[in-house]
């Protein structure tokens, strides 16, 4: 991952192939944070890194495969 960081803005949707698809429920300001992210009404609280690195690539290949 670059070393330039952008910002993640709340209600950003993301899916993980284990929850289905979620949301964040606050902004990533730093990979290095912690912030909630919602699937299914269940909170969990995630590492920024996994969100940025894992869930949101998810999600776009998900979308893109949809159209």
């Amino acid at each position: 991952m670059s070393e330039e960081f952008k910002v993640i803005q709340p209600t950003t949707t993301v899916y993980c192939k284990e929850r289905g698809e979620g949301w964040t429920l606050t902004g990533i300001t730093s990979i290095d944070e912690h912030t909630s992210v919602m699937f299914d009404g269940v909170r969990y609280t995630l590492p920024a890194r996994e969100i940025v690195e894992v869930l949101l690539p998810q999600q776009l290949e998900r979308e893109k495969n949809q159209q």
